[in-house]
Formats: C-alpha cells, structure tokens, sequence
C-alpha cells in the first residue's frame, strides 16, 4: 500500500498527518493488516509518483496500482473494509 502525502522535508500538511495516524492506529488495532499489507509513504510530488500514479491531490492511498481514496482524511471503517476486499481473496487463492 503506496500512501502519496504532500511533504517539504518531514512538514506534512494536516490532512496528511491524519491520514498517517489513522493508517498507524488501524494497523495497530488490526494485526492481519502488519502481517498482509507493506505500507510505504511517498511524497506525491517526487517524478517517480507522478510518472507512476499521475497527478494526484494528497494524501492519496494506493493499493495494487488503484487509487483507493485522494484528496480527503480516508475514514477509518471505509479503509480497513477495502483492505479486508483485497486480502480475503488473496486468502482464498491459496
């Protein structure tokens, strides 16, 4: 899980530190996602973001190469549902 967050060396911008705190609670509160899911922060504006992933508002949250949510503070529920989609058949593949 790629997060695109707008930062000026370690200065994140409000919505941006909410995201993180939410990805970093929800994880912690749900110890299948730290097994399942690797979580990367990124500056949404290094030439690397934006050649892979286009020209997204931050912060952005990016999961198998889709866009889950950009633009706003995700909601806790909303997320950790969409994680659960994406590894529950990952699961059942096995």
């Amino acid at each position: 899980m790629h997060v695109l967050l707008k930062s000026e060396e370690e200065n994140y911008c409000a919505k941006c530190c909410k995201t993180m705190n939410i990805i970093d609670r929800m994880f912690s509160s749900i110890p299948e996602f730290e097994q399942k899911i690797e979580v990367s922060y990124e500056d949404v504006y290094l030439s690397d973001s934006i050649k892979k992933y286009g020209n997204l508002t931050p912060p952005a949250i990016i999961i198998d190469d889709q866009v889950l949510t950009e633009g706003h503070v995700p909601i806790m529920k909303k997320l950790a549902r969409d994680l659960f989609k994406i590894i529950v058949p990952a699961k059942l593949n096995m």
